[in-house]
């Protein structure tokens, strides 16, 4: 009994390798949409205005265009006198910036709003460098990072500590 070899083309191969690539693509941007929906607040304040961002890569095609004539900050200043506001909101990327030049505006931010805006933004490589947000540094704001800068200051970055290593420094400088 032989057995029969049909030749398959390569041009079958190429169409479905393209469309197994598209699939993935859009089932790792969906888990990743759904992944950051269930990290963040569901709810999104409105955002002062700014440049129309693109979709991925936000108003950083607008930095580069403009980096050869002036700096970033010109470019921002400009853009806020351009439309007569005091805050904006241009998006780097997935982030948004929201620079302000009125010192009132400013006050309010650091003192009424700060425990807002003083944590760090929740992305899955911060939650798998940090196993979890369990370290200092990717930690978001909240109970367990007090702890954390509570231990970090008592314990690592104290006077005593300092004066403990410093002959070991002195040794490993010496070498």
């Amino acid at each position: 009994m032989a057995l029969v070899h049909f030749p398959i083309a390569m041009e079958m191969y190429y169409p479905m390798s393209i469309l197994v690539f598209i699939s993935f693509t859009c089932f790792c941007y969906l888990f990743e949409s759904q992944w950051q929906a269930k990290l963040q607040n569901t709810e999104q304040p409105s955002l002062p205005p700014g440049p129309k961002p693109w979709p991925i890569v936000g108003n950083l095609p607008q930095f580069i265009k403009h980096k050869k004539t002036t700096s970033v900050a010109h470019w921002i200043l400009g853009f806020m006198k351009e439309m007569n506001t005091e805050i904006a909101c241009i998006r780097l990327g997935n982030v948004h910036v929201i620079p302000i030049t009125c010192p009132e505006i400013g006050r309010e931010f650091l003192k009424k709003h700060d425990a807002v805006f003083v944590s760090r933004p929740l992305t899955m490589a911060t939650d798998v460098l940090s196993k979890g947000h369990l370290t200092t540094i990717f930690s978001p704001f909240g109970d367990q990072w007090k702890k954390m800068k509570r231990v970090m200051v008592s314990e690592l970055l104290s006077p005593a500590r300092h004066q403990w290593l410093y002959e070991k420094r002195v040794d490993e400088a010496d070498k």
